[in-house]
């Protein structure tokens, strides 16, 4: 049996995943609504065992259906991703935390230079297309643990991944 909170949020991203196929600013514009609505929930992680890599991050699967999957990822001290892009939508909430975003500049299929970063903090919501490259790298830069909620236009069944290619750190 579902709980309150688990009902609600299985509600919200039903409705997102019925909008999978609309043109790409529509859908956008459902997803970063729905996001920011489930990001708004004190309850959306109640009830939900979130993994943990000591030194790493770590996804745990809130949703997936219809083409669309929904992770929480949990990010220790230290934890960072390679440089990637993203082979579909992508569009991720700061739940809780602060991470690091770096942003980057394509030299090439496997190289790329820094173009700027930003401090991401609880509450921040973006959203993209895979239209880039859109590449960038997260990183836990801080003392604590952070956690982030994302959700990416792929099934979880049919690919490990939303990552498209991983790129090295280049001057530029």
């Amino acid at each position: 049996m579902l709980t309150q909170a688990a009902d609600g949020r299985n509600a919200r991203l039903s409705a997102l995943a019925s909008g999978v196929g609309t043109p790409p600013s529509e859908y956008l514009r459902l997803a970063r609504a729905t996001l920011q609505d489930l990001m708004a929930r004190d309850d959306l992680l109640a009830g939900i065992e979130l993994k943990r890599i000591p030194g790493g991050y770590a996804r745990t699967l809130l949703f997936g259906k219809n083409g669309i999957s929904v992770w929480a990822i949990t990010w220790s001290p230290g934890s960072q991703t390679s440089v990637h892009d993203h082979h579909c939508s992508c569009c991720f909430g700061l739940w809780s935390g602060t991470l690091r975003e770096v942003w980057f500049r394509a030299l090439g299929d496997a190289e790329a230079a820094v173009t700027g970063e930003a401090i991401r903090e609880p509450g921040y919501v973006a959203c993209m297309m895979p239209s880039g490259p859109n590449l960038h790298q997260m990183l836990n830069s801080g003392p604590d643990e952070a956690i982030s909620i994302h959700v990416y236009g792929y099934d979880h069944e049919v690919e490990t991944s939303s990552i498209k290619r991983e790129y090295r750190i280049v001057a530029g």
